[in-house]
Formats: structure tokens, sequence, C-alpha cells
């Protein structure tokens, strides 16, 4: 009888341990995330398009790593929010926002501002927040 008890005893102290863990395992990302909120100042045009960009180089060598069109109805009392995700980790260099006319090829595009500064995204550190303005002139 005494060994039962024991084992009893035993089993209790186990299974009380095991469900009273309050270590928790760190699971790694898997990619990284860059968002914020731009505040756009300024008239917005007729005409053409407004383009957000994510570039690995500054300034841009080749395709950008992301981009979204930005339309005024986007925004919400002058401020659109975006998000660039599934990102693998590296430094990112540039965010950009660019009025393209409608005349563009034939005529040049206007950038507009953006964040031109190193952003790097790491399994330690996979989301970044980088809020800015542009202006329209």
């Amino acid at each position: 009888m005494y060994s039962a008890f024991s084992r009893l005893v035993v089993l209790l102290i186990i299974l009380v341990s095991m469900g009273c863990e309050d270590e928790k395992v760190k699971e790694s990302a898997e990619s990284g995330t860059i968002h914020g909120e731009i505040t756009f100042n300024g008239t917005w045009p007729d005409t053409g398009q407004v383009l957000l960009t994510l570039d690995t180089n500054y300034p841009p060598q080749g395709p950008p790593a992301g981009f979204e069109y930005i339309t005024e109805e986007n925004l919400t009392n002058g401020e659109y929010n975006y998000s660039f995700d599934n990102l693998s980790f590296r430094s990112y260099a540039a965010i950009s926002v660019t009025y393209w006319p409608q005349s563009y090829p034939n005529g040049s595009y206007n950038s507009l501002g953006g964040k031109f500064q190193d952003m790097d995204l790491t399994q330690d550190d996979p989301e970044k927040e980088i809020n800015f303005s542009v202006n329209f002139e």
C-alpha cells in the first residue's frame, strides 16, 4: 500500500510540475515586416499615380523589394497605413513615395519623400515601424 501511495504522490508531483511550467519557448520568426504610417501634405494630384516602394539599395538598383500604389481613397485624414510583410531577413535601404504623372514615361517622376536609412530585419528583430511625412508640391 505504501508503495502505491508513493507512486501516486510522485506521479501527482510530476503532473503538477509539468502543468506549472512558466518558461515559454521563444519561436523564431520566419520573415520580417516593415510597416507604418505616411502623412500626406498638400493637394493630391488629379492625374497620375503615387507609388510607395521598399528598396534594398539607395539609389534604387533593380526592382523594389516591395511596392504599393496609393490612391487618395486609401487615405484616412491624410494618412496612409502601409505594411510590407513576409520580407527576407536583410538590410533595406529606403522606403520612398514617388508621384508618376500621366505623361510618364515621356516625362519624369517626382520624389515626394520617404525614409532613407538602413532598416535591418533579423530573426531577433523582425519588425520595424517607420512613420514619415511626404509633401505634394
